[in-house]
């Protein structure tokens, strides 16, 4: 921590011109100070500390010059937030999200939230050849923050405006040469100092591509000095000269110091043009140390207070006391005058402004703005959506909107394991406008041991583009164990062919209404011919009908969420059912044990047989329901209830389709998770579920999950029979408790989890590994 030692005597000489000019001609003029603070990345945060003891003293700055994490502090402080709502805004934000490639899950369009954050790599594939990525962030999430917190500027276009003039710092891309903003668009000019290299993308500033401020000025004191500072308050977070190539242990951090090169060189310069330099004990923090932002903060008030002293006498010999009221987190709405949309070719402007949800003569709040942003980011189509709101001159906003589309074509991949399914390697190739405009066509394939595919087309319908068809097919191998109390006894081989046709609503980012048909036919068989008879080759299962879902998602994350909610409902008419069984080659009867007996049934009848066990039509409903009560940042209450319904007026007698139960994973979305039984070791025709989970998040990544259910199944009631559907058979010899408890890590691979967990039937401790994103609905 440092400030200049002979401060005080420097002080009177430079105080002593304005005192012999007041005496000679009868006037006070006052020295002017301008408060300069450097980039730093995160550790600029500390800054915020600075600002705070230099308003406890009284101490306000007549200019305010920033670069990169400096200029975001200086901007908003400029404009009139105090240092107690720079502070809440530093704790309130998502540090990770900022600084990521990601928006929230919940912002997300909801035909999209299936595939959303579920890859490990991404490549665009132009003209039929994949092609190496930017690698850089573009920054979503941090220019809305930008957007939302300067909105109160949207009436300057001058900086000397602001009510403490300001001037921030970046790099021409083109030129090598720095740039002082000093107007225009306040929130892009803050996106233009902190575009750092290496990490977010070049910003596109008035047709001209710009980097960080930091390449050529990071510490910019002469800019100040250029305003007319007279008094030079200094804080740098940065590095106060070049590093010892020694320190050099990473292929960024030597593209860096090459890249600053010409700001080193004046920052000994800049740091002597200080009058009062402060130097934050920031040692143990980087650029990237934004999950540290309450430390770096702390630090930051460390250094305020320990400069204190030095700013209470400075404002004492100014006889300045001057405070900060702030201007408060909420600001006044603005109406929109015009909209126009550019740079958008996959998309069309009506699909846009579908999804903005906001037409001209709106009066607008900044969550509008940035819902509607929200919405259209959320098609997963965009590397960035980013605005503007510029007076039109008649107390109106035009709305632009700037759209930086992916390209046509994304393939994306991921790498799998569970002690299920065993190991695999996941690819998605999407396409946009492939078949009609607008819309969407992925292919996915799950290259494994039990191979998965998927084709899943979207297409827009109607001139605001609020519904979409959906055609789907799913084809799934899965070998899944049979048990008993929780032994494994024999392997299903399943084959499984789903094709469905659905119209959905896509207005809404939180729900969705689903109407359509459906074709599912299904082959098993047995690996051991212990559950099925030897003499059978395959049992086929087709049906056919309508279906109608309302699903609502709230969730903040599919696989990590610590918010919101999720509810499920499904209603299926299977109108159609036709089983089939297929003997082995040679074989021309079937031999079934039942009830102690020995029952032969003839090749011939085999048919006849199985009609008398196939429903004519009948109606599966199904609910789910989960929902995070966040205790505090740390811990989280999740209340679960599910339940499955077969409803048929026909007998008991007949096979009817059963719900899966049981596992970690869903690899459908109207799977049930089940404490104390693996995956789809139950299946049920009716059943019911309540339960509570317990999640603790002893660090950022990492989730302790604690959680405990109960069960019961069981089999059809005939409606028809007066009695309806008997819930009393569910608590009859069918009631289970499950426990379990899981600790899952979220890394770049996606999730890995380690799990462990039983019921108090049998006891029998069920392990469960997983890592990597799967074809699964979700993988936790």
């Amino acid at each position: 921590m440092h400030h200049k030692s002979f401060f005080f005597t420097g002080l009177f000489c430079l105080l002593f011109p304005f005192v012999l000019f007041a005496q000679q001609h009868g006037e006070s003029p006052r020295p002017k100070i301008g408060l300069v603070l450097s980039g730093g990345g995160a550790k600029g945060i500390a800054h915020v500390g600075v600002i705070k003891a230099m308003e406890e003293a009284g101490l306000r700055p007549d200019y305010i010059v920033g670069t990169s994490m400096g200029a975001v502090i200086g901007g908003l402080y400029a404009i009139g937030y105090n240092a107690d709502e720079l502070e809440s805004i530093v704790l309130k934000a998502d540090w990770d999200l900022i600084v990521s490639n990601r928006v929230s899950f919940n912002t997300i369009a909801f035909e999209e939230k299936e595939y959303y954050n579920r890859y490990v790599f991404e490549l665009p594939v132009i003209k039929g050849k994949i092609a190496v990525p930017a690698g850089l962030i573009e920054g979503q999430k941090l220019t809305e923050t930008l957007h939302y917190y300067t909105w109160p500027s949207i009436q300057y276009q001058d900086f000397d405006a602001f009510p403490i003039p300001f001037r921030c710092v970046t790099t021409d891309l083109k030129t090598g040469k720095g740039i002082v903003i000093e107007s225009g668009y306040l929130a892009d000019a803050l996106r233009s100092s902190i575009a750092i290299p290496s990490a977010f993308t070049p910003f596109e500033l008035d047709s001209t591509l710009v980097v960080d401020g930091g390449v050529v000025n990071n510490f910019p004191v002469d800019v100040a000095q250029d305003m007319g500072a007279d008094i030079i308050i200094g804080v740098n977070v940065g590095e106060e000269d070049f590093l010892d190539p020694k320190e050099l242990d990473s292929f960024s951090s030597i593209l860096m110091q090459i890249a600053m090169a010409s700001s080193y060189r004046k920052l000994s310069t800049n740091i002597s043009g200080c009058d009062i330099y402060i130097k934050p004990d920031l040692k143990d923090y980087n650029t990237a140390s934004f999950s540290s932002f309450k430390e770096i903060l702390q630090l930051g008030h460390q250094a305020g207070e320990e400069n204190f002293p030095v700013f209470k006498q400075l404002a004492d010999s100014l006889d300045s006391h001057r405070k900060s009221a702030g201007i408060g987190l909420g600001v006044q709405p603005v109406r929109i005058s015009n909209i126009s949309i550019t740079g958008n070719r996959l998309f069309s402007d009506e699909l846009i402004r579908s999804k903005l949800g906001i037409s001209p003569k709106d009066t607008v709040t900044r969550e509008d703005v940035q819902s509607g942003v929200d919405r259209v980011f959320g098609v997963n189509g965009f590397r960035k959506v980013d605005y503007n709101l510029k007076p039109d001159g008649a107390g109106e906003y035009e709305l632009f909107l700037k759209a930086k589309e992916k390209h046509n074509t994304i393939l994306r991949g991921a790498f799998h394991y569970d002690n299920l399914f065993s190991a695999g390697i996941l690819l998605n190739l999407t396409v946009r406008d492939l078949l009609g405009k607008p819309s969407r066509t992925v292919g996915i394939l799950d290259v494994s041991q039990n191979p998965k595919f998927r084709l899943d087309h979207y297409k827009y319908l109607g001139s605001n583009k609020k519904f979409a068809l959906n055609l789907r097919y799913n084809y799934l191998f899965q070998q899944i164990p049979e048990y008993e109390d929780g032994v494994r006894q024999d392997l299903f081989l399943n084959r499984e062919t789903h094709i469905g046709a659905n119209i959905l609503t896509t207005h809404s980012l939180k729900q969705s209404f689903w109407f359509g048909g459906f074709y599912e036919r299904s082959r098993a068989q047995s690996s051991f011919n212990i559950s099925i008879p030897s003499e059978i080759r395959g049992a086929y299962y087709t049906y056919m009908g309508v279906r109608f879902m309302h699903t609502r998602n709230s969730l903040n994350d599919r696989n990590y969420p610590t918010k919101g909610a999720e509810t499920i409902f499904e209603g299926l008419f299977r109108a159609y059912s036709d089983y089939r069984i297929k003997l082995r080659p040679g074989v021309d009867t079937l031999t079934l044990g039942q009830g102690g007996e020995t029952v032969k049934i003839p090749k011939e009848v085999l048919d006849e047989t199985l009609e008398g066990i196939t429903p004519s039509g009948f109606v599966s409903l199904y609910f789910n329901y989960v929902k995070y009560f966040p205790i505090n940042d740390h811990f989280q209450v999740s209340p679960t209830i599910a339940m499955g319904l077969t409803l048929s007026g026909q007998g008991d007698d007949y096979s009817y389709s059963e719900f899966t139960l049981g596992g970690y994973q869903r690899v459908d979305f109207n799977d049930t998770p089940i404490w104390g039984l693996n995956y789809a070791e139950l299946t049920a025709e009716n059943f019911g579920k309540l339960g509570v989970n317990f999640q603790w998040l002893p660090t950022k990544k990492l989730y302790l999950r604690m959680g405990t259910n109960l069960l019961g199944h069981g089999y059809h009631s005939p409606l028809g029979d007066g009695d309806g559907v008997d819930f009393d058979e569910f608590f009859e010899d069918r009631l289970i408790w499950g426990y379990g408890i899981d600790l899952t890590l979220d890394s770049f691979l996606g999730p890995i989890t380690g799990g462990l967990s039983s019921n108090a039937k049998d006891g029998v401790i069920r392990p469960y590994l997983s890592i990597g994103f799967s074809f699964n609905y979700s993988d936790r």
